[in-house]
């Protein structure tokens, strides 16, 4: 079921396995230029969701925003051939190929997004490259796997998973990320970058949306970095 967060602002959650646990995945909508609509780590999209989807307005952009979130954005890009295409850096490379008249996602919003999305690059983590986007209208920052919320965390072998990756219970920098983080005299400038937006939301494609005090959260979870 899509999940409205505010105005121009919504989400849908999806089943992901790892290692035995359903870590989730999640995509974000984003209406841009009034009517068009931006899909931010795509899910399976069928007819039904599609419909759905077409209800909020035409879907002008599919981004792949990590190296590792690109498992249903070809797939997207079948079903939306005229909407634009957009990688982060290293997707094109795990795909083989760029689809046609792909674009490779920077640290500043596309000019078809930017009256709506702003967004940074994580510098200093060259295999995700996550590109990290914020939503003013809404106060919503929208993560990729910078950041696991797993709260309330769950019990038995996935909630002793979490305790091994360091993600339980709370808004948290995963072990596995904080590996990613090669040199983190660059990433501790993006981080203060992201606390100079006004967010009070935060999703994350891995775990529950943070609904409010995200902002505080986010300084928390980032402190070390």
């Amino acid at each position: 079921m899509i999940e409205e967060l505010g105005p121009g602002i919504w989400t849908l959650a999806a089943p992901l396995k790892l290692a035995g646990v359903d870590f989730g995945t999640r995509m974000t909508i984003v209406r841009i230029g009034g009517d068009g609509l931006v899909l931010i780590s795509p899910c399976p999209i069928d007819d039904a969701l599609a419909a759905e989807i077409q209800a909020l307005g035409q879907v002008r952009a599919v981004i792949a925003p990590n190296a590792f979130h690109y498992l249903y954005f070809v797939d997207a890009t079948e079903r939306y051939p005229d909407a634009g295409r957009y990688l982060a850096e290293g997707v094109a490379k795990k795909l083989r190929s760029a689809p046609a008249g792909a674009v490779t996602l920077s640290a500043e919003a596309d000019p078809l997004w930017k009256a709506d999305l702003e967004q940074c690059k994580l510098e200093g983590a060259p295999k995700t490259n996550e590109v990290v986007f914020f939503h003013p209208a809404s106060q919503t920052l929208i993560l990729t796997d910078l950041c696991f919320n797993f709260h309330p965390a769950p019990s038995g072998w996935p909630g002793i998973f979490l305790r091994i990756v360091g993600a339980h219970g709370r808004l948290a920098v995963s072990r596995l990320m904080r590996t990613l983080l090669k040199d983190r005299k660059k990433v501790r400038p993006i981080i203060e970058r992201i606390l100079e937006w006004d967010f009070e939301q935060i999703v994350v494609t891995h775990g529950a949306i943070v609904m409010r005090n995200g902002r505080r959260l986010f300084r928390e979870a980032t402190g070390d970095l």
